[in-house]
């Protein structure tokens, strides 16, 4: 369920009015669905465990990454990208689970895109004191096809930005089983994670945050 048409309330009940293209679907997976999605991810991450990437000015990622999908995004020294197959090996990448597609169809029925088809999930895995710093997701080939999120584990300060690093951004505080797209007008839209909240996860398994971002990069 959609909480009004671009609207939500935060901290002090006081309305919040989302940029046109953003969606924001909180609870749209219960905690069965969560447990679900879990599930799969247990799989990927012991075939591809999360690892810190390097960064094209020579640090690493605040967040520990991995990927499923015919796609990978990806960070070196060579910059960023998507690839085909793991960067320790020549190896694809873990194939997505049907639990990871059928919640994407879920997630995008009541939406502008049900038929959006990724053809990869990148998997951000964030500790206590990780975060993201604002940015645009545009290494994919088609701009026009939106980016889901889905969230498990800890709460967290997802910010929506403009169209300039420099815009004032705004903070929607995200939770397990939470849904977020960013398509239309929105898809070009800097964001990133301000904050993680430790100890919020409803989930046992997960201590800290992970993040599916759903893409369709080729």
């Amino acid at each position: 369920m959609i909480n009004g048409p671009n609207m939500l309330f935060d901290a002090q009940d006081a309305p919040l009015t989302l940029p046109a293209g953003v969606i924001y679907r909180p609870c749209a997976f219960d905690g069965a669905a969560q447990a679900t999605l879990l599930q799969a991810l247990e799989f990927i991450i012991k075939d591809a465990p999360p690892v810190q990437a390097r960064t094209k000015g020579g640090g690493t990622t605040s967040a520990a990454m991995t990927n499923s999908g015919r796609a990978g995004w990806w960070s070196d020294a060579r910059g960023y990208r998507y690839q085909t197959h793991r960067p320790d090996s020549a190896e694809p990448w873990p194939a997505m689970p049907a639990a990871f597609l059928e919640a994407v169809r879920d997630a995008m029925a009541p939406t502008p895109w049900p038929d959006f088809a990724p053809d990869a999930c990148l998997i951000n895995y964030y500790g206590p004191s990780a975060k993201m710093g604002l940015h645009q997701d545009r290494n994919e080939k088609d701009l026009t096809q939106p980016i889901l999120t889905l969230c498990l584990g800890d709460d967290a300060d997802f910010m929506i930005g403009g169209f300039s690093r420099s815009d004032k951004s705004m903070p929607i505080v995200v939770r397990s089983g939470d849904a977020l797209i960013l398509g239309g007008d929105a898809r070009m839209r800097f964001h990133g994670i301000r904050k993680i909240y430790p100890n919020t996860s409803p989930l046992s398994a997960v201590a800290g945050r992970y993040s599916l971002t759903f893409r369709k990069a080729l």
